[in-house]
């Protein structure tokens, strides 16, 4: 029986021994400053991150402006290179609209002169398919934008109005390629009843 007490005795300081002891803070720290400290490194690493999040959104909006740039000079050098091409493409078909109409002038041969405007049909496609328009000059209004006046002619036609057209404009993708050279219309009459109308309204202004 003595012996039993004693092995139960002995278990016991051998449990209580082997737990681990409770974590208990330093002493002489108190919680409240290390909560503190902790908090102060938390928003330390916070900043740091908001940091880093920031420049790397600036390099992302940097790399996007940059793409889209290269993207716009690309774009610009190639449709440059389509305008030279279909602006020398123009002359050409001027060219041929000149000889057929030379050769339907001069009663040349019927095969020569369709061959011409089967060429000059074609290639007429293939300007339009590229977005190359013809500027509508006759019989509109004089539009410094879209036309180059050759000549004032005296005209009864409204003035300003174009009355020939020398030589075809066109345009590609709304942007003028090459601009319409016309004759605008002079109209004396108007111009003078213009004139007396805005003199009149001069002098009813200072009365």
């Amino acid at each position: 029986m003595i012996l039993v007490g004693e092995k139960k005795r002995h278990l016991s300081t051998e449990t209580v021994e082997a737990q681990p002891p409770s974590k208990k803070p330093p002493e002489g720290e108190d919680p409240e400053t290390a909560l503190k400290e902790l908090g102060a490194e938390l928003e330390k690493e916070k900043a740091k991150s908001e940091d880093y999040l920031r420049r790397l959104q600036y390099l992302q909006a940097d790399f996007e402006n940059y793409r889209k740039r290269v993207e716009k000079e690309m774009l610009d050098n190639r449709q440059f290179g389509n305008q030279r091409l279909l602006s020398d493409l123009i002359v050409v078909n001027d060219e041929l609209e000149l000889a057929l109409r030379e050769a339907e002038e001069s009663g040349e041969n019927p095969t020569i002169v369709e061959g011409v405007g089967m060429v000059r049909k074609r290639l007429q496609s293939l300007l339009s398919k590229e977005g190359v328009e013809k500027i509508q000059s006759l019989g509109s209004k004089f539009n410094p934008d879209l036309h180059d006046a050759a000549l004032r002619i005296v005209s009864n036609e409204e003035e300003g109005t174009i009355v020939e057209e020398i030589r075809q404009g066109y345009t590609l993708k709304g942007k003028v390629l090459r601009p319409s050279i016309v004759k605008v219309a002079e109209n004396p009459a108007e111009r003078e009843s213009k004139s007396e109308k805005s003199h009149i309204e001069g002098i009813g202004e200072h009365e």
